[in-house]
């Protein structure tokens, strides 16, 4: 386990929490996908290298230093496969621990390094062909199917959407209060990027006034991507569909919204939306305008953040960029 997990678990104890995973798709040059058997289950079943992101690291750099721990291979991260977050992912550790994977699973190259498993954590590492794969974890397997199927979109919608919160699981704000204190938390939330035609839908925040794109925290239960969709409705009244993932935001100098006011480091994800009902209307209280502005004519009272989504959005890119 990581620092942060710990620290988190003395407020939190064994409840349910979404925590940021990556994974790793290494292969060899026959085309073999490296696997693991874990240590840290009793049916030691075999899934793919990776682990927990810590404060102050991107996502990418969690791929990169969870590999080499685990397997001694320096690798470089490429493409993003998909993001994994359906709530038919979650898990509990063998002490009780319950969790809400948010795993970013990526294509890599082998750059480096010497083979050998890490002690105490990795029981055997073994190159699999892919017709001839082990049973695994229901989420490592939609990563190898989806690595297999070779497309350049990432994939997102692995699992059931979810979305019937349980009120009882805890939130981020939820778990802000029960941390308390401005220590770093580790925050998922999603944003949607509403294209209509050459315009993209903002919305305007009641707390300080400043447009971008609508956009939350990821509440328990709910696959990510209809975080977005949620967030869309409740903040601008338009009843989206998410259908592209356009990027991904990890980076420790990713803005905290004004609502939070504290020194949370914020895994996002971004993902464009197609419009299919209702018009923009401001609820008057998150949000006090709401409307489709061309895409050259964005308000001056935006952040260098959402003016990064967007351009990204624009870029054409069929893949997931990944920051």
């Amino acid at each position: 386990m990581t620092e942060y997990v710990p620290w988190l678990r003395r407020f939190m104890g064994h409840a349910k929490i979404p925590l940021v995973y990556a994974s790793t798709l290494v292969t060899d040059r026959r085309g073999g996908i490296l696997l693991e058997r874990r240590a840290d289950f009793r049916n030691s079943w075999w899934g793919l290298p990776g682990g927990l992101m810590e404060v102050g690291e991107s996502i990418g750099e969690t791929a990169i230093r969870e590999t080499r721990e685990e397997t001694g291979l320096i690798i470089q991260p490429g493409r993003l496969v998909g993001l994994y977050t359906s709530p038919d992912f979650d898990v509990t550790y063998p002490n009780g621990d319950q969790v809400q994977q948010v795993t970013a699973c990526f294509a890599t190259r082998t750059i480096g390094g010497h083979l050998r498993p890490q002690n105490g954590e990795v029981l055997e590492l073994r190159y699999f062909p892919p017709g001839e794969l082990p049973t695994m974890p229901a989420w490592y397997a939609a990563m190898v199917d989806d690595f297999l199927d070779n497309r350049l979109e990432a994939s997102f919608r692995s699992g059931s959407p979810g979305g019937d919160a349980d009120p009882a699981q805890r939130t981020f704000e939820e778990i802000r209060r029960a941390v308390g204190g401005p220590d770093p938390l580790i925050i998922v939330g999603a944003a949607a990027f509403v294209r209509r035609h050459d315009r993209v839908l903002l919305q305007q925040r009641g707390d300080n006034g400043w447009w971008g794109l609508p956009g939350g925290s990821m509440e328990l239960g709910e696959r990510l991507d209809q975080t977005a969709a949620r967030e869309a409705l409740e903040e601008t009244g338009v009843q989206v569909e998410p259908v592209r993932m356009t990027g991904v935001y990890s980076a420790p100098r990713s803005v905290v919204p004004t609502s939070w006011r504290d020194s949370s480091q914020v895994f996002s994800a971004c993902f464009e939306c197609r419009p299919v009902g209702g018009e923009p209307k401001a609820d008057g209280v998150e949000t006090i305008d709401a409307r489709y502005f061309p895409v050259d004519e964005l308000p001056e009272n935006m952040s260098a953040r959402w003016r990064m989504y967007i351009s990204d959005a624009l870029s054409g890119r069929r893949e997931a960029i990944v920051r």
